[in-house]
């Protein structure tokens, strides 16, 4: 199941489940080195009355959220057979990295109870288990697990009581042993003080509680790269205090979201407390050094065997673009500086990347048919120098572009001047923006005209004239091959795509609609009134709405990614939060009046909806259902969300409110 609430600082990112278990833990990068693995968790469990249940057991209700405008959670599991209710606000310490869960645990029966509390730990270091040591620290109280440069370090404190009450190690996942936990099941550990190879450890908390009764314990995972740095975190830990320092977090997450303090907002209250959701939740998926990634929820290993936590430029770009207009600059020029670090050394960036810089897996082939291709979608590094123009327009940090120039503005600007086909003037061919076909996009052709005014742009503000006309007259180029082949007259509309056959020098249109055809606008090759664009969307609308209650746009016609059961008929795929809200700000770009604003209105509360309670957002969901798919959160959909609803305040404030 998608994740439905994440906290994190950059460094450590913790992923919680409909359950309130951690079931993803990263660390030192945010999508790099999942500690616990997939469908893998950290289990919980309560005993008392000589009861012993988990909270991943049927008789617990969960109601998950935030704490208004903070990464920190408010949330709730009840088990009102055990009548006994324990409240979590669980966070990641903005300067530290250790992960700190507050439970309050309320006896709801008329009557005294003593209760235990027992953590079971499932760590996959490195992403796997094996070599792994757990061991009990006695001096704190505490529990370690370590290998090679990873530690974590597991107490906690109740009242004036530091550290845990009981514990165990042992062997899980090996000789059909499953793990430490079964050893909790009689509320009773065996306290085996260490364990090597494939283990687990599982300890507890005791807590002594009157009729009605409510108290609070603090549980903590210090993350680090060696034994006396998680010790030192357990120290400050400890000389702060574990309520000041989720104070802290709190206060610090409101001022994080309210920095922008001379936007006016005129939208409804909950559109805003959703965007600044959206803006919290995109920071978690953000890694201090550049990256940021897709998704970090590690269920879609189901589909492929492999994931969301990558850096593709493209979704960086896009989110990056939202994150400037929103005002947060300082993160996306870390994601500039990635890029250019990561550009090769021909100009162009590949499919994906992983936290540390390191290229990402891929299917895009470098060999078809006989022929050398390149493994790229172009557009990934086009949109990357268009997004870099828009940061200069926000925050004209001259030193800043003048670094990145050389490696980043003219190595994109002279690729994509050459990587040109000369009888079309076209892009030459590579993979489209869903990464499933090869040919000549128009997508991809206007963000290489976006890119080529932004390198244009950008070189003429630095004062290197001679680059800046060669990157307009490209641009102007590509304007005109767009509109000579992948605009057809008769049927007055747009093309998906063109293929040529580079023997033959045959061209094949493709009458397709698909949702990335919205580039025409949003790249600025036409306004977005352009009676071509406004034929052409139009048409988008009517082939791509998915019909029925849950409506919404799916990405193109017949699309089979993650399908699900059912009659599909005139549906011609899941509805992506995107591609709906994509329409919305065309809406918008086109609006005259106040009610014009109707419609787009109704699509940012249609994607509201569409999020779980604590306003995270899927990628996709069931056209029959509205149930997430796929991926959640995804960090394009927040973004797409916070840019939407940027631009509906604008048009909001022109039509005079």
């Amino acid at each position: 199941m998608p994740r439905s609430i994440v906290v994190g600082n950059g460094n450590v990112l913790a992923c919680i489940n409909q359950k309130n278990l951690i079931e993803d833990l990263y660390f030192p990068y945010v999508g790099m080195e999942n500690h616990i693995a997939f469908e893998h968790w950290h289990r919980l469990g309560v005993h008392v009355d000589s009861q012993f249940s988990w909270l991943h057991d049927e008789q617990w209700q969960h109601d998950i959220n935030y704490v208004s405008e903070t990464l920190v959670t408010d949330s709730v599991a009840r088990n009102e057979s055990l009548l006994l209710k324990i409240g979590f606000n669980d966070f990641v310490y903005p300067t530290e990295d250790f992960m700190m869960r507050k439970l309050t645990v309320k006896n709801e029966a008329d009557y005294d109870r003593e209760v235990k509390l027992y953590f079971n730990q499932d760590f996959h270091l490195y992403g796997d288990k094996q070599q792994d040591t757990a061991f009990y620290e006695p001096e704190h109280q505490a529990m370690v697990h370590y290998r090679k440069r990873r530690y974590f370090w597991i107490s906690g404190m109740q009242s004036d009581q530091t550290g845990i009450d009981s514990f165990t190690t042992g062997k899980s996942e090996y000789n059909g042993l499953q793990g430490t936990w079964k050893d909790a099941e009689d509320g009773h550990l065996h306290e085996h003080p260490i364990e090597q190879g494939s283990v687990d450890s599982t300890v507890s908390f005791h807590i002594s509680l009157k009729a009605n009764e409510e108290r609070h314990l603090y549980v903590w995972i210090c993350a680090g790269k060696t034994l006396k740095e998680v010790e030192l975190m357990h120290g400050y830990i400890m000389s702060e205090k574990p309520e000041k320092l989720l104070q802290n977090t709190i206060n610090y997450w409101i001022s994080w979201v309210n920095k922008e303090t001379q936007r006016r907002f005129v939208v409804d209250q909950d559109i805003l407390k959703e965007y600044k959701q959206s803006l919290l939740i995109i920071r978690t998926q953000v890694d201090n050094r550049g990256a940021i990634i897709a998704a970090n929820d590690s269920d879609i290993m189901k589909f492929n065997k492999d994931n969301y936590s990558y850096m593709w430029p493209r979704d960086g770009a896009w989110i990056s673009l939202a994150l400037d207009r929103a005002g947060y600059g300082e993160i996306t020029k870390r994601f500039f500086n990635f890029c250019a670090e990561s550009m090769t050394e021909d100009g162009y960036l590949l499919q994906k990347y992983n936290p540390d810089q390191s290229v990402g897996s891929s299917w895009h082939s470098w060999y078809k048919d006989g022929d050398i291709q390149l493994p790229i979608q172009e557009d990934e590094t086009a949109i990357v120098t268009h997004a870099l123009w828009e940061h200069w327009q926000r925050y004209k940090d001259i030193e800043f572009v003048q670094d990145m120039y050389e490696p980043l503005i003219r190595a994109a600007g002279n690729f994509m001047l050459n990587f040109v086909d000369d009888e079309t003037g076209l892009p030459l061919p590579s993979y489209d923006l869903w990464e499933e076909t090869r040919g000549i996009h128009l997508y991809t052709a206007s963000c290489v005209y976006a890119g080529l005014e932004a390198a244009y742009r950008l070189s003429a503000v630095l004062g290197h004239f001679n680059h800046s006309h060669r990157y307009k007259s490209g641009a102007e180029g590509i304007k005109k091959a767009i509109l000579e082949h992948l605009y057809d007259e008769k049927e007055g509309h747009f093309l998906k795509k063109v293929t040529i056959d580079m023997h033959t020098r045959a061209i094949y249109k493709d009458y397709g609609f698909d949702a990335s055809m919205q580039s025409i606008w949003m790249m600025g090759v036409l306004p977005a009134d352009d009676e071509r664009v406004v034929r052409t969307n139009q048409l988008l609308f009517e082939k791509l709405h998915v019909p029925g209650p849950i409506g919404g746009l799916a990405r193109n016609e017949d699309d089979y990614y993650q399908r699900v059961h059912g009659d599909y008929g005139s549906v011609q795929g899941n509805p992506w939060l995107i591609t709906t809200l994509w329409h919305a700000q065309w809406l918008m770009a086109i609006a005259k009046k106040r009610s014009d604003l109707d419609e787009p209105k109704k699509w940012i509360e249609w994607a509201m909806k569409l999020a779980n309670p604590s306003g995270i957002m899927p990628e996709q969901v069931n056209p029959f259902n509205g149930d997430p798919l796929s991926v959640a959160p995804l960090t394009w959909s927040h973004s797409t969300f916070v840019d939407t609803v940027l631009k509906y305040n604008e048009k909001l404030i022109e039509f005079g409110e």
